[in-house]
């Protein structure tokens, strides 16, 4: 026995697995894989190439390029013995492919079987996936800072009526001192005696002052119950940002949801033109098939229909 042939990869041996040294290959993979396979199987190209020329020859108008129809039992007997070498031809091909890739298949699968394995542990990889630790902690903390932003936003609810109501108040004693110190004044202008004229000037005056005040009071109540009713409108991102002693940023945003509640009430007539035609087509056959392919529907047609078998 020759020792120096080379042998297959088993336990114990020092060789590194073909997985290690295709991880650490540093050429076109992909590129070298197709000059393999162009180097393995270089008559498969050669062989469909001849079998469409062939049939290219046979049904297709050498002026116009249009297929032709089959007329007569000659030019039968060429096509179903063409169709049967395309189909043999195809078979090899399908063989060879299933050869091939499948240490590819399986690499890759045990790729993802490892990889996706720890993936789905940590998070989902898609929304129907199970829930991973992180989005189970996410969930929490969803609920977590939902009741906290609900309390916040309470807060600033009762906050925004308070100021409103506090400004609504500074207004009404800043409109009732302004029609006091019109009173005053005019009660002033009546007066006749310059000891009372002079009585009653100071009292509008004292009335003025405490009225000019009071509406500036109330210009900054305004302002503190605009403030309060813009804080009422932040969005959820601005009041729940906050950074961790690590470092780490939690905020909060919105995401759209739509969730099928009752199926019996759905408005079928508004969610039709949403429906790709794939599902509208799976459906009418679904449909079809539950009739035995003998019922009509507007719009559709289906039966059963002559089809050529070569064997």
């Amino acid at each position: 026995m020759d020792e120096t042939a080379e042998k297959p990869r088993g336990i114990g041996d020092n060789q590194p697995p073909i997985a290690a040294l295709i991880a650490k290959y540093e050429g076109d993979f992909a590129a070298d894989t197709m000059a393999y396979l162009n180097e393995e199987y270089a008559k498969q190209p050669e062989i469909v190439a001849s079998l469409m020329a062939e049939a290219s020859a046979l049904m297709r108008d050498p002026e116009t390029g249009e297929l032709k129809k089959i007329v007569d039992d000659e030019t039968k007997d060429k096509v179903k013995s063409l169709i049967k070498r395309i189909r043999d031809a195809n078979k090899v091909l399908s063989a060879a492919h299933e050869t091939e890739k499948q240490a590819y298949l399986r690499g890759g699968q045990a790729v993802d079987q490892f990889f996706f394995g720890l993936m789905d542990k940590c998070a989902r990889r898609a929304k129907g996936n199970r829930a991973g630790a992180a989005d189970i902690l996410n969930d929490e903390l969803t609920d977590y800072d939902t009741r906290l932003l609900e309390a916040e936003r309470e807060r600033r609810r009762k906050i925004a009526e308070e100021e409103a109501e506090k400004a609504r108040k500074a207004q009404a004693e800043a409109d009732r001192l302004a029609r006091e110190a019109r009173e005053r004044q005019a009660e002033a202008d009546r007066a006749r005696k310059p000891q009372t004229v002079e009585q009653k000037q100071g009292v509008a005056a004292e009335v003025a002052a405490a009225a000019s005040e009071a509406k500036v009071e109330a210009a900054i109540g305004a302002g503190k119950a605009e403030a309060a009713h813009v804080d009422t409108l932040a969005k959820p991102a601005d009041i729940m940002r906050q950074r961790g002693a690590d470092g780490t940023l939690s905020t909060m945003a919105t995401e759209p949801y739509a969730v099928v509640e009752d199926e019996a009430q759905l408005d079928k007539e508004a969610l039709w033109p949403f429906v790709p035609l794939a599902a509208k087509e799976q459906a009418f056959r679904a449909w079809a098939k539950n009739n035995g392919y003998t019922k009509q529907m507007p719009g559709g047609k289906c039966g059963r229909k002559p089809k050529s078998q070569v064997r």
